[in-house]
């Protein structure tokens, strides 16, 4: 790693031999590198981030590693740290399976996943019968995101599999640009451990975390708290909290990660920045390829397009997806990304691989725009690129705001205005009784003691205020999933209560639930 404030020293070839002498040069990228830590320290606190390490890994050696802030309310976000890379994940899905194709157990886009995975069955036999890895792992389907209903749901991964089939599918058709779905993913990856006999944890160990010798590297939250450094995530209200320190603390997740294999891997920043380059390398680590090489190309080639609003200058006029990976160009370098980002967690890695760079960012908190920005900053730094936009301070913080704002929105939920004076045509008990969807699951609404109306989502539980005629008000406030919800209930013809609506956030439809049976007052 070059020292701070290093020079390099080069010879004038016109010199003679006797007034040759050595002449100082400054050396751009170690000056670059020696202010760097001052700037992440201000950026990370301008910025509202709790904790955060960085790595740089450029033509093979790590020339910058750090952590900054802290990992939790005593103890320093160190690059040791290890923490969640969210949808980093993906990739090493898309890995593993290529491995599994190198041994031909499996094929990127003959075969139809179900072929692989017989739980797997949408409500159109036709499109189940077409879709292949590729077309998962690239995000060409055209299933709507299901999130929520598999959000800390403790059924068993091949047991909400089974529910899709039940899912209302908007088309038949594949995607023409890239429709992300983590839960597509989770179909991906459990066909693949079906296939290889053996969990995706361990498809993931065997077929990538030990060949790398990523040692600290492994799935789901209770594993990584085992380690002795580990980070917390954190969450704020507002960007304004967020740089003045008010954050709130959440919690490891006992709950497994249903769709894992979309975001649920942990590592620390040097071992995030070597597995880059070992595809920057296409599987070679330390002159040895590990990796299969060709299916590790495949990944990286474009399968998709993402349909994105118009982009800045110095960029390609579009961004493409291959398998796990954004395909990019930037100032007319190829530049290789993904970010990641889970409930307390954000992540980032991107790579040039005519250039040998690698950048890794990993935080402690969801809503920061900075790892996504940072690279850029970095190599502009590293590569000597032309500056052409502050990437910390202005875009940062006007991404990151806007961020924000979204999310704000978002946990002001589908609700319209309230009409007052409209009471309800039921007594409360009415409504009382155990409610179903086939992909989300059941709504549990009991009565308390206080008379007031209760509503429990598999973990998540809200009273319900009265809003305005057969619809209730409820707000839900966990850590990872916060905001308004209206719940609509319907009558039969007969007059009594059978359906419930649940309208979440904006531009969603509502999710329809049947009534099942009564449940006692609690």
């Amino acid at each position: 790693m070059p020292q701070r404030g290093s020079i390099s020293l080069v010879r004038s070839a016109s010199s003679s031999s006797s007034t040759n002498a050595d002449v100082p040069v400054a050396n751009p990228t170690s000056d670059f590198l020696a202010n760097l830590p001052e700037v992440l320290e201000k950026a990370r606190v301008d910025g509202g981030i709790p904790g955060m390490s960085v790595a740089i890994l450029h033509k093979g050696d790590i020339v910058f590693a750090q952590g900054f802030g802290k990992r939790n309310q005593i103890d320093p976000f160190t690059k040791e740290t290890v923490s969640q890379i969210a949808s980093l994940t993906k990739a090493f899905t898309a890995t593993a399976i290529g491995e599994l194709v190198a041994e031909g157990k499996v094929d990127w886009d003959k075969t139809p996943v179900s072929h692989y995975l017989p739980e797997f069955q949408l409500k159109d036999p036709v499109l189940t019968s077409q879709l292949t890895f590729a077309d998962m792992l690239s995000h060409r389907t055209p299933v709507p995101p299901l999130d929520g209903a598999w959000f800390r749901n403790k059924e068993s991964t091949r047991a909400l599999i089974k529910r899709m089939r039940h899912v209302d599918l908007p088309s038949s058709k594949m995607s023409p640009t890239v429709n992300y779905n983590n839960v597509i993913y989770a179909v991906a990856g459990e066909a693949a451990a079906n296939v290889a006999g053996m969990s995706y944890a361990d498809l993931i160990k065997t077929k990538v975390l030990e060949p790398l010798g990523l040692k600290d590297a492994g799935l789901s939250h209770p594993e990584m708290a085992r380690k002795s450094n580990y980070a917390m995530p954190y969450d704020a209200a507002t960007y304004e909290d967020a740089r003045n320190g008010v954050y709130e603390e959440g919690y490891i997740d006992e709950i497994p990660m249903a769709d894992a294999p979309a975001g649920d891997i942990y590592m620390n920043i040097v071992d995030l920045a070597k597995w880059g380059r070992v595809i920057l390398k296409e599987g070679e680590l330390d002159g040895k390829q590990v990796l299969n090489k060709e299916c590790i190309q495949e990944t990286l080639k474009s399968h998709n397009i993402l349909n994105l609003p118009k982009r800045r200058p110095g960029f390609a006029p579009t961004l493409g997806y291959g398998l796990g990976w954004s395909l990019d160009f930037y100032k007319g370098h190829a530049c290789i990304q993904h970010d990641g980002g889970n409930p307390g967690y954000r992540s980032y890695l991107a790579f040039y691989p005519d250039d040998d760079l690698v950048i890794a960012h990993l935080a402690n908190i969801f809503i920061t725009e900075l790892p996504r920005n940072l690279q850029y900053y970095i190599a502009d730094g590293i590569l000597e690129l032309p500056k052409t936009e502050d990437w910390i301070n202005e875009v940062t913080h006007e991404m990151t705001q806007e961020t924000y704002d979204m999310h704000a929105m978002a946990r002001e939920g589908n609700i319209p205005d309230c009409i007052e004076g409209k009471p309800c045509s039921h007594e409360l008990v009415d409504y009382v009784g155990e409610y179903t969807n086939s992909t989300d699951g059941e709504v549990a609404i009991t009565l308390l003691k206080d008379g007031s109306l209760f509503m429990k989502v598999r973990t998540l539980e809200s009273r319900l205020e009265h809003y305005h005629y057969e619809s209730f008000k409820a707000y839900v406030h966990d850590f990872a999933l916060k905001g308004n919800m209206l719940v609509t209930f319907q009558t039969s013809g007969k007059g009594d209560v059978n359906t419930m609506e649940i309208a979440g956030s904006p531009g969603s439809d509502p999710t329809l639930f049947k009534k099942t049976e009564a449940t006692p007052g609690q």
